[in-house]
């Protein structure tokens, strides 16, 4: 039987793993962390400034300047919003699709990976627990909402 680190020491080494593959990733495709987490929250639809605010959980002027960076290098653009003239959309340009495409499915099989070698019993108890965690606790759909 493995040895058990206790439920904080194990989220906090877990949190560490996860975030320096995310790190890692990131930097080969040219990244920071909050650059790709805006592009895979933009990946399947166009978000206002406003609800980019409150899913990355960043200060509005964090969002904007976020948001230019990544638009000078031609990932995002910004559009009128259809309901509200007044209101920006952001959206992927197709170079931004292609970026976000690779990123995503490459931090997938990342993290996929460090749950390969456990029985299938175990890791669905532990997609079960994660997901049960994190919709309790509201956070933000900021790598998609869907099941991969």
């Amino acid at each position: 039987m493995t040895e058990s680190l206790g439920v904080a020491p194990a989220l906090v080494r877990l949190s560490f793993l996860v975030s320096s593959i995310y790190s890692e990733v990131c930097a080969g495709y040219d990244l920071t962390a909050p650059q790709a987490q805006l592009l895979c929250v933009i990946r399947d639809q166009p978000r206002g400034m406003t609800e980019l605010t409150d899913l990355l959980r960043l200060e509005k002027s964090s969002v904007s300047g976020l948001v230019d960076r990544v638009e000078r290098r031609g990932l995002l653009r910004r559009q009128m919003s259809p309901a509200d003239r007044r209101a920006v959309t952001v959206a992927p340009t197709a170079a931004g699709k292609r970026v976000t495409r690779g990123f995503y499915d490459e931090i997938t099989r990342r993290l996929h990976l460090l749950v390969a070698d456990l029985p299938a019993a175990e890791r669905d108890v532990f997609t079960l627990t994660a997901s049960r965690i994190v919709l309790d606790e509201a956070v933000p759909p900021i790598f998609g909402a869907a099941a991969a």
